[in-house]
């Protein structure tokens, strides 16, 4: 199986310098790879490049016949070696990777992905569930007490700020943890259990596959998601002017951020299967 790349969009949601996501296409699988904003910087770069950069090296040394468990060991063994050589916590990251050798699209981690413009797009993750509503409960409360309206950013956003970086610093120990209630999948250097690791084989006449970071889609109602690059920042677009605070329209654990131009960083890549 082969692919012909129609569209590849990839950009930090603040500058392209402190961008977490890569995109990868090789010979035998093209991938998207978010790496995580919550791990510590590594050589004065922020952690989540660093992780998003080795797992991309990971990509491209895959031998012939490689499955998710090849992927994602490998990926382990890599980010482990590099905390070991900076004495830190490994960054860790979430991926989606369509292997082009097995049919196959892997998934560790909350990256959506569609298959002939039908999306499929997880949950998110139980610990942002959770903060988000922790997030809405605090938003209400004060605005109710210092009289701001509830979907301003205004006291409300403001106070938060602190609370969301301390819960941030907390998610590292919530990864790959498959016994804890807010365990969630990333390639990270503790092994992924075999649950959080996500295999869903190609229809035989499948032709248009889309790969995305979780910045890429913000909607879940009914599994939508963009067609093209286009839709993608349209729709990112309306939520930032209606729902700046990530309430309502689409429920997130964290607000658009001052200066930011997306909520999240963000990338797409759309690619035409030959077979």
């Amino acid at each position: 199986m082969q692919a012909r790349i129609i569209e590849t969009f990839c950009e930090g949601k603040f500058c392209d310098a402190r961008n977490e996501d890569r995109v990868f296409a090789g010979e035998r699988h093209i991938a998207v790879v978010d790496g995580s904003s919550a791990a510590q910087p590594i050589a004065g770069r922020p952690g989540g490049i660093a992780a998003a950069e080795v797992i991309v090296d990971v990509l491209a040394s895959l031998p012939s016949g490689a499955t998710v468990d090849t992927f994602e060991r490998s990926a382990q063994r890599a980010l482990a070696d590099l905390a070991r050589a900076h004495a830190v916590a490994s960054p860790y990251a979430a991926t989606v990777v369509l292997s082009l050798e097995r049919g196959e699209i892997w998934r560790i981690g909350d990256c959506p992905f569609a298959v002939d413009g039908v999306w499929n797009i997880p949950e998110h993750n139980p610990h942002e569930r959770a903060f988000f509503n922790f997030r809405r409960m605090m938003v209400s409360g004060y605005a109710r007490a210092h009289g701001d309206r509830p979907a301003s950013p205004g006291v409300s956003a403001n106070n938060l700020e602190a609370i969301t970086r301390d819960w941030l610093a907390m998610t590292k120990h919530w990864v790959n943890a498959d016994s804890d209630a807010f365990g969630f999948a990333a390639l990270d250097e503790r092994p992924a259990p075999d649950r959080f690791k996500e295999v869903f084989p190609l229809p035989r006449d499948a032709r248009t596959i889309i790969l995305a970071s979780d910045g890429a889609v913000v909607s879940r109602q009914g599994q939508s998601g963009p067609r093209d690059v286009s839709a993608m920042l349209e729709e990112i677009e309306a939520v930032r002017i209606a729902d700046p605070l990530c309430l309502d329209v689409f429920p997130y654990w964290r607000r658009f951020l001052d200066g930011a131009r997306f909520l999240d960083d963000t990338s797409f890549i759309a690619v035409e299967l030959v077979v």
